[in-house]
């Protein structure tokens, strides 16, 4: 079994602008295990623990969707926390804007996993980009108060890929590869 999600990965210069952001971070609280900013993606669809044989079948429905899609852009300019500041678990950055059809592709792309047998979306589609994870039971009211009044500057984004990643837990964090990977609006022709 490979634990397997989808994600849209991004660009180099954005990560290096997140990894300067968490450097800020960082010292506002040990009590957040903050992601490194390589690992930081748009996640459209968690698929767990998968059977290695659907594989192809996932490539195929990442093809397909990713054709009927142009490069998506935003600004990151909005700090948040889920479910909000006053008990937060998750620390996010995202748009103050709706990413153009982003809703439109993740429903897609859940649409097409239940046909392979994949659990329906629960959830709305909350587009974000997960900075850090607030450790159980533990108080960031520093963290939290800093945040809410932080200047963030703005960050363009544009998304160009739609990844099918492999992700192996390890006691030092989440190790992730890339198993597939599509360029939005771009043809793909059979060989």
């Amino acid at each position: 079994m490979l634990r397997l999600f989808i994600a849209l990965p991004l660009p180099h210069k954005v990560e290096t602008e997140l990894d300067q952001l968490l450097v800020q971070l960082r010292p506002k609280s040990d009590n957040v295990k903050w992601v490194p900013a390589k690992n930081i993606h748009l996640t459209v669809k968690f698929l767990g623990d998968t059977d290695e044989k659907l594989v192809d079948k996932i490539t195929g429905a990442i093809d397909e969707i990713a054709t009927q899609y142009q490069p998506l852009e935003t600004t990151l300019d909005r700090i948040g926390a889920f479910p909000n500041f006053h008990r937060p678990r998750v620390i996010w950055i995202g748009g103050s804007e709706p990413i153009e059809f982003i809703d439109d592709l993740a429903q897609d792309i859940d649409h097409q996993m239940i046909k392979l047998h994949f659990e329906k979306e629960k959830r709305p589609f909350k587009p974000h980009l997960t900075l850090g994870r607030v450790r159980q039971g533990r108080r960031v009211d520093k963290l939290v108060d800093h945040l809410q009044t932080f200047e963030l500057k703005p960050i363009p984004l544009t998304l160009y890929r739609v990844v099918l990643f492999k992700s192996t837990l390890t006691p030092k964090g989440a190790i992730y590869e890339r198993l597939y990977e599509a360029r939005l609006g771009e043809e793909r022709f059979g060989g």
